[in-house]
């Protein structure tokens, strides 16, 4: 797949927009949002021409992240760089949805070392802003702490995204050619595997009472059977209101059975009486 610079440049600003340090006007909810690979996946299959490739593969990625937390201001990977050259090199270079998953991975473990390094350049400034604010001038304080970081941003991922992509037409695909049919194979296993690993993560932190994952288990085995989404999602939606049925009932019958355990209690002290 042949890539334009026009392209290159889009899916550039793309990546930068979808930056956690981005000041924007609607701030963290829009990058949050730009972030996810199946949103980065889709725009760069819009922007590539092809949106159902890169749904399929920002879907398959984004299963991988389901369960992504930042603890302490620290992540396991780079959200932005994952979506958007990760995804955009995979689709030029034809790979499939498993290799597409590693890949990701890899550039989003080699994003998150790059976040740390900017963080730690935005000292330069801290002294900056530091000095203006010693002469009195605020207005020269407000403008390094604005444009230095967002400039620094702009250029890091942004110059970064658009030379890999513009060097992808050709590199990734070469590069995918050189690797030996074991490593391959390997990198597919790994894919395939990652996206459950997503996927218990969340599961771990959200379901508390074990007895639901019947209903997962439920669903794996409809998806596996080739059953259409959306009569899974119809299944899934009786069995929710048969669970709630059945949940309201056995209240029911407790405040039954304690009732008519008082009402007995009442006619024994009436007998004794």
């Amino acid at each position: 797949m042949d890539v334009s610079v026009f392209q290159a440049i889009m899916i550039g600003i793309a990546c930068w927009l979808g930056s956690i340090e981005n000041p924007q006007p609607l701030g963290l909810a829009l990058s949050d949002m730009l972030a996810r690979p199946i949103v980065g996946g889709a725009i760069i299959g819009l922007i590539l021409g092809d949106l159902g490739t890169g749904v399929a593969i920002g879907a398959a990625i984004q299963a991988m992240y389901l369960g992504n937390v930042v603890a302490g201001g620290v992540a396991a990977a780079d959200m932005s760089f994952v979506s958007y050259p990760s995804i955009a090199l995979a689709m030029i270079a034809g790979a499939d949805t498993t290799v597409a998953v590693t890949l990701a991975t890899t550039i989003g473990v080699l994003g998150a070392a790059l976040f740390t390094a900017y963080e730690t350049f935005m000292s330069v400034f801290n002294a900056m802003a530091d000095r203006q604010l010693a002469k009195g001038n605020i207005e020269g304080m407000r403008r390094v702490y604005i444009f230095g970081p967002m400039l620094t941003s702009f250029t890091m991922r942004f110059g970064i995204t658009l030379v890999t992509v513009l060097l992808g037409a050709t590199f990734a695909q070469n590069f995918l050619n050189s690797i030996p049919e074991i490593i391959l194979h390997i990198m597919s296993v790994l894919g395939g595997v990652l996206p459950a690993v997503g996927i218990a993560i969340l599961l771990s932190n959200t379901v508390k009472d074990k007895k639901m994952f019947a209903f997962f288990l439920l669903g794996i085995i409809m998806i596996s059977s080739k059953m259409n989404m959306v009569t899974v999602a119809v299944v899934a939606g009786c069995l929710a209101v048969i669970f709630y049925m059945l949940s309201n009932n056995n209240g029911n019958t407790s405040s039954n059975s304690n009732s008519s355990d008082t009402f007995d209690d009442m006619n024994d002290e009436e007998a004794v009486l």
